[in-house]
């Protein structure tokens, strides 16, 4: 009866010790990656959709289309603020982040970036990076950040999947 009591504690204790090795990786890759905000919704690239896709409502445009790159569908959501880029592993199951197109000022980084901000804002910001087409990539966990500068001005900010 001891011997019993002894392997359900050590069973126990494995069991936790599993579910707390599974949870604690995608916890810290969250705080190490980039993150959109959106009324009070906060998404990170690769993360569930379906917080961002209801709070943001109806969007003005969405298209479905056969993943090549999963088994599942890519979809894209278009809002006045910004285009939402999703995945599928299935046809029918939940979607993930694949990227996040600024299209408005009215949208910003957590850093407060935003469409029309100064290079100079960027640089305090995130740092000095060489451009590749007057295009800045930043890089943090699983995710990118994407920066256009054009007339020392901000015109385009994209998050992408890393």
């Amino acid at each position: 009866m001891k011997l019993t009591k002894k392997c359900s504690l050590l069973v126990l204790l494995l069991v936790m010790a599993m579910v707390f090795l599974q949870v604690t990786p995608s916890v810290q890759a969250k705080s190490k990656s980039y993150r959109f905000t959106y009324k009070k919704v906060t998404v990170y690239m690769d993360g569930p959709a379906k917080s961002l896709i209801k709070k943001a409502g109806k969007p003005k445009s969405k298209k479905v289309t056969k993943s090549c790159a999963y088994n599942g569908k890519d979809r894209i959501y278009k809002y006045n603020d910004f285009i939402l880029y999703t995945y599928s592993n299935t046809d029918n199951g939940p979607e993930y982040i694949n990227g996040i197109t600024f299209l408005t000022s009215r949208v910003s980084t957590k850093e407060g970036i935003k469409i029309g901000s100064s290079y100079s804002s960027v640089q305090e910001k995130y740092g000095d990076k060489k451009d590749y087409l007057g295009v800045y990539t930043y890089k943090k966990g699983n995710s990118k950040l994407q920066i256009q500068i054009e007339d020392d001005e901000v015109i385009n900010i994209r998050y992408i999947k890393a």
